[in-house]
């Protein structure tokens, strides 16, 4: 019993951790009316603005999985979080378009370690049955912070300003930091922390690296990451700029209620992938038959944001984001789970390449979607890309998933 409340209590914390990293990730789409004005730039300006971090953000993800793997992910992890929590508090001290951009590419190299980290400790500590579940739950928090962000950032920008906003994010980051270190003080976990006697180690980079990028998995994997990390980059960053400019929802009571309902059923998505693996899986299905089941769902889900742009009514139109948010979350916890999967002597590096890759992609999209709907006006566009990468995904999934997998 005890090994279960900390097992899973590991879990929430790194939920706790990813929470807070989208409460500022989704703080800046949220006062984006205000930082607009304030500093005096435009949807594409806003565009390059969510690019910068996601460009330091793939760079950091190349490069960090090698340290995750090589030393204490206590205190590289928890470390990165308390970096983190500064690089938020100067967002709010930004004075120009430059200054802006430079502490988002400052958070995206610190914010780097997250996901490889909590990648490697989930799949250290839990068996493979359950990695799904882990995932969900430390995952869940990108669906957390963005459900509690509109209340909670609107609220606070009304208050005190968008500035200070940034500055009480980085004050709970420095509290979640102090929490971690009591919370991961037993011995018991002296096993999760670092790599392992079974572990098969490199002594050189260039092997490591070249070991995993020469696995077939890695690549299946690669074209899931490029296509299901946009997305989710997509919904979080643009939803709220979507619906003040083509639908109209300019009070932040109403921004924020469809916005919660929205990012909620992301959180269920996520929760929901590991749980649905769990009970198929115990009621006779092939662990492999039950992801399958899970990743073709997800696609259908997603491929709803392709009818957006046909909906006149903006309830329909909230309906079908709702649908697609919710595959989006059931999409990027299995992808999690196949990306730890890929080398598991090396889980963070190769976590490491294929989240940089995904979030590379992701900048890309984000600049994309800035420049599309400047000069068009409209997210038709990106609604059916998006669409078209669930797709995408669908079919690498199905790939990735042709063998049982080991624990």
């Amino acid at each position: 019993m005890k090994n279960q409340i900390r097992k899973w209590g590991l879990c929430l914390m790194m939920m706790l951790a990813t929470t807070l990293i989208y409460l500022d990730r989704q703080a800046v789409g949220l006062v984006a009316t205000d930082i607009k004005r304030e500093l005096g730039i435009d949807n594409a300006g806003l565009g390059w603005v969510f690019a910068a971090f996601y460009y330091s953000y793939t760079l950091g993800q190349f490069g960090v999985g090698l340290l995750l793997d090589r030393y204490s992910l206590r205190w590289l992890y928890g470390g990165a979080i308390l970096a983190w929590a500064g690089a938020s508090a100067l967002t709010g001290r930004a004075r120009s378009f430059a200054s802006l951009v430079g502490f988002r590419i400052l958070l995206g190299i610190v914010e780097s370690g997250n996901w490889p980290g909590a990648m490697r400790i989930v799949s250290r500590y839990l068996p493979p049955r359950e990695r799904a579940l882990g995932n969900g739950i430390f995952t869940s928090g990108t669906s957390v912070g963005a459900l509690i962000a509109p209340a909670l950032i609107l609220g606070l920008s009304g208050w005190v300003g968008w500035r200070h906003c940034f500055t009480a994010l980085g004050l709970m980051g420095s509290v979640w930091f102090l929490g971690w270190i009591l919370a991961t003080r037993s011995a018991e976990l002296a096993q999760v922390w670092r790599a392992q006697p079974g572990e098969k180690k490199q002594t050189s980079n260039w092997l490591i690296y070249r070991s995993v990028v020469s696995l077939g998995q890695f690549w299946r994997v690669f074209v899931i990451t490029i296509s299901v990390n946009p997305t989710l980059y997509f919904f979080l960053n643009w939803l709220p700029v979507y619906y003040r400019q083509e639908r109209g929802l300019t009070a932040s009571t109403q921004l924020a209620g469809i916005l919660t309902l929205t990012y909620l059923a992301l959180d269920i998505g996520y929760l929901s992938c590991g749980l649905v693996v769990l009970l198929l899986t115990r009621r006779g299905l092939s662990l492999r038959a039950a992801r399958r089941i899970v990743l073709l769902s997800a696609s259908s889900s997603i491929a709803c944001a392709g009818l957006v742009g046909l909906a006149e009514a903006p309830q329909i139109a909230s309906v079908l984001l709702i649908v697609a948010v919710f595959g989006t979350g059931l999409w990027i916890s299995m992808y999690l789970t196949l990306a730890q999967e890929v080398s598991p002597a090396y889980v963070s590096t190769a976590a490491g390449l294929l989240g940089g890759s995904g979030s590379l992609a992701g900048a890309l999209y984000m600049q994309i979607v800035g420049r599309v709907s400047q000069t068009t006006g409209s997210f038709v566009l990106p609604f059916s890309i998006t669409s078209l990468m669930a797709a995408t995904a669908a079919a690498a999934g199905w790939l990735a998933t042709r063998r049982e997998p080991h624990a």
